[in-house]
């Protein structure tokens, strides 16, 4: 017959020798042999320094004042065909059909400049690395192709703003 007393001291022995036991549930943070042999290995050998690409010469600059010049040509076409839709929705009820659809009509038209943005920035990042290595005749004619981009965005800009109430 089993009684408490036995029932009670065999789980004292049961958990006394639970604690005994070396072993562990978690392994161990020691490096394994696949790791020690990596360690040891050689080190590998720098990378060689990164050297930036030449910048452009000036046909290249001419390329990205071409892109924006497009761009502004689209953008262009785009505010004429947009235009009715936005000039209706400068009358029509806020939230209306079409005010939503003159809304969407400048947003959509809008973002056609951002190849001309991005041109402006492209070309002052090259003028600024042409004038740093001393490049004067580069950092110029990145200069006044840096200027005939920034007329096209003035120039898309006042007509966006033209289209909006005032």
């Amino acid at each position: 017959m089993i009684r408490p007393r036995h029932v009670a001291a065999l789980l004292a022995l049961s958990v006394l020798a639970a604690c005994a036991d070396t072993r562990s549930g978690y392994p161990s943070l020691a490096p394994r042999p696949v790791e020690r042999a990596v360690m040891q290995a050689d080190p590998a050998p720098a990378a060689a320094p990164a050297v930036p690409a030449p910048l452009p010469a000036s046909a290249d600059i001419a390329q990205i004042v071409a892109r924006a010049q497009a761009a502004d040509a689209a953008f262009r076409a785009a505010v004429e065909k947009a235009r009715p839709l936005i000039l209706a929705s400068r009358t029509a009820p806020e939230g209306s059909e079409a005010w939503v659809a003159g809304q969407q009509a400048y947003s959509d038209t809008e973002s056609l400049r951002a190849p001309v943005g991005e041109a402006l920035v492209e070309l002052d990042r090259r003028r600024e690395a042409a004038t740093a290595a001393g490049r004067e005749e580069e950092s110029a004619a990145t200069a006044e192709a840096g200027l005939q981009v920034q007329a096209l965005d003035e120039a898309g800009r006042a007509l966006l703003a033209g289209l909006m109430p005032a």
